[in-house]
């Protein structure tokens, strides 16, 4: 059922949904998997049918293979339930199916935005357009009068990604103190991966003058924020950057962790890879 949290209506989530099921194809000119994957991290996601190892097999057999599955089926099944999950997954789910890349024709998206808007409006939210790609907009959601509604979305650093989103996922399961042990664990190899891309020896040199290893994160990651965060106009975000990769690499050596300590990792590490990519340019 739909959770008390939810900002979002029954009223408003079904209106929406009956609309797609009714005139809109989802996942525009992509395949339903291909679609899904840019929310969903499929690979780790079950199949429901035997022969398959992951959603992805699932998804194919039965919607292009056979097409015995409803053209709403993804609203319903549990492992997306689209139609009562959190605001965050709907919003995020909507925005996508009018994304550039998804549905180039204009006239089309403007109108599917105009009654997504009519119907969100009732909840005090809208979508909008964030920022656009090759003079197409890219929408977000937000809520009106208020903030910006920020998405978890991945960077594109496949690795990192898969990662972050192991060490969610093993949070929401953990009991004991070696699973919140092990969230520590993931989010250092995150860390890890996050340098291996990014840290250039030419460009950044270490700032203690001690060479990284290719392990040490945390070196490799300051010397990464001193030199693409520099100068006085950088100084906040230099200190912030460095103070959250400070955080993330003491928490992720903790040799007793419970949920605040293993929670706190996790986000403190999400933030500096959040960072980076901003840096980057993977993010807006």
């Amino acid at each position: 059922m739909e959770s008390s949290v939810n900002e979002l209506t029954e009223v408003t989530r079904r209106a929406i949904v009956d609309y797609i099921t009714i005139g809109v194809q989802w996942s525009g000119r992509l395949s339903e998997d291909e679609f899904l994957a840019r929310i969903y991290d499929l690979t780790s996601i079950p199949s429901n049918d035997g022969r398959f190892k992951n959603a992805i097999g699932d998804i194919r057999q039965h919607r292009v293979n056979w097409s015995d599955w409803p053209d709403e089926w993804v609203f319903l099944d549990e492992r997306f339930n689209i139609l009562w999950a959190p605001d965050e997954v709907f919003l995020k789910f909507l925005c996508e199916t009018v994304h550039p890349v998804v549905r180039p024709d204009a006239d089309e998206v403007k109108r599917i935005v105009g009654y997504y808007n009519d119907q969100l409006r009732k909840d005090g939210w809208e979508l909008f357009g964030k920022s656009d790609i090759s003079g197409r907009p890219i929408f977000g959601a937000r809520k009106i009068g208020g903030r910006v509604f920020i998405f978890k979305e991945p960077t594109g650093w496949e690795k990192v990604d898969r990662q972050i989103q192991e060490a969610r996922l093993r949070l929401d399961t953990a009991t004991n103190e070696e699973q919140f042990q092990a969230i520590g664990l993931i989010s250092r190899e995150a860390l890890i991966s996050l340098a291996e891309i990014v840290y250039d020896p030419k460009r950044h040199p270490s700032v203690d003058g001690v060479s990284p290893s290719k392990t040490d994160a945390a070196r490799r990651l300051e010397a990464f924020f001193e030199i693409e965060l520099k100068g006085g106009g950088n100084e906040e975000a230099r200190f912030h950057a460095k103070a959250a990769l400070k955080f993330a690499a003491a928490l992720q050596h903790k040799r007793t962790a419970g949920f605040t300590t293993a929670a706190l990792c996790a986000e403190a590490t999400a933030s500096v890879v959040n960072i980076v990519a901003i840096i980057c340019g993977r993010r807006g």
